[in-house]
């Protein structure tokens, strides 16, 4: 049904679910989002820097990107993706304790696939321009749906009212945290879209993702001095952490280099939706690995997983039917 640019999506879908649950894990266990976040940058960073200093390829890769951008094939602005990726962490670790887990994910989620359509239809990925039809709209909403379905029931089952993932906030103070959510949400779909860009000027994805932590790390290192330096952060206090937790920069790496990929191949909003797709799939497995959590997949959490997977067929079944009535 899919193509290996569709299963590759999927894949690591999944794997941003784990990698989701390290950097929360050690967020929890430095009592700081900032810092969990700088770690999984830096350390993702560091691996990507060795890589560079290593690999002929990758540095020729960041030579022709320079090259293409002074010739003006390329504006600058489109180089900066890590930027984005730093703002999504940022608006998480204020938004999250205002509007819970489960109003963010579907917030960000709409974000994601309302603004991929747009970006698609602008062209702004490498794939080119695709027209915005009934059935990429109902993919989108299927997907946000789907999404909101599996993350409600999991929270569902996992507190009580005003459980832990619930929100925290009521009224007009929930406003601002969620529309933040969707601004993230969307800025995603241009980040992933300026990725696949810069991965075709640099011809490799390891100079793609390099140049991504990079942004992410000077964002997030300045934001972590200016309130360490203003008082709004404490010292470093570890809790001694299982050692998965130290991974998600690497799993970060991973998705990042095969995301700007797989949006060559699928477009954004395609991208977008089997990415979707995967992350609850990992969820989903992660929690049933889990015996602490396998209570939370119900037949609730089935069904926004099901929805999710109709929305990433979709679009390759439109494929298939244009390409039929083509031939």
């Amino acid at each position: 049904m899919w193509s290996w640019a569709g299963l590759a999506g999927l894949l690591i879908g999944a794997l941003s679910a784990g990698q989701s649950r390290m950097n929360g894990e050690l967020s929890a266990r430095l009592h700081e989002p900032l810092y969990a976040a700088l770690w999984s940058f830096g350390s993702g960073w560091v691996v990507l820097t060795v890589v560079l200093l290593a690999s002929r390829r990758t540095r020729a890769g960041l030579r022709a990107l320079t090259a293409t951008v002074r010739a003006g094939r390329m504006p600058v602005w489109q180089t900066l993706g890590g930027l984005l990726g730093g703002t999504y962490v940022l608006v998480q670790a204020y938004a999250v304790p205002l509007a819970g887990v489960a109003l963010f994910t579907i917030a960000v989620v709409g974000g994601q696939t309302g603004n991929a359509i747009v970006v698609d239809r602008m062209g702004l990925g490498p794939a080119g321009r695709a027209a915005v039809t009934t059935v990429r709209v109902v993919a989108a909403v299927l997907a946000t749906i789907g999404v909101g379905i599996a993350v409600w029931g999991r929270v569902l089952a996992n507190s009580g009212p005003g459980g832990a993932g619930m929100t925290t906030a009521v009224g007009a103070a929930v406003v601002v945290p969620v529309l933040l959510a969707l601004l993230v949400g969307g800025l995603h779909s241009v980040q992933s879209a300026i990725n696949g860009r810069v991965n075709v000027a640099t011809g490799t994805p390891w100079a793609t993702t390099w140049l991504n932590f990079t942004n992410g790390v000077i964002l997030l290192s300045t934001v972590v001095g200016i309130r360490w330096a203003s008082g709004g952060l404490g010292p470093v206090r570890l809790d001694p952490p299982p050692g998965w937790v130290w991974f998600g920069g690497l799993a970060g790496v991973v998705f990042v280099g095969v995301a700007a990929v797989v949006v060559r191949h699928l477009g954004v909003l395609h991208t977008m939706l089997v990415l979707l797709c995967g992350q609850v799939l990992g969820a989903l497995t992660l929690d049933l690995l889990n015996p602490a959590t396998r209570h939370t997949v119900t037949l609730v959490v089935l069904a926004g997983l099901g929805l999710t997977a109709v929305a990433a067929v979709l679009p390759a079944l439109r494929r298939r039917a244009v390409a039929g009535l083509g031939a």
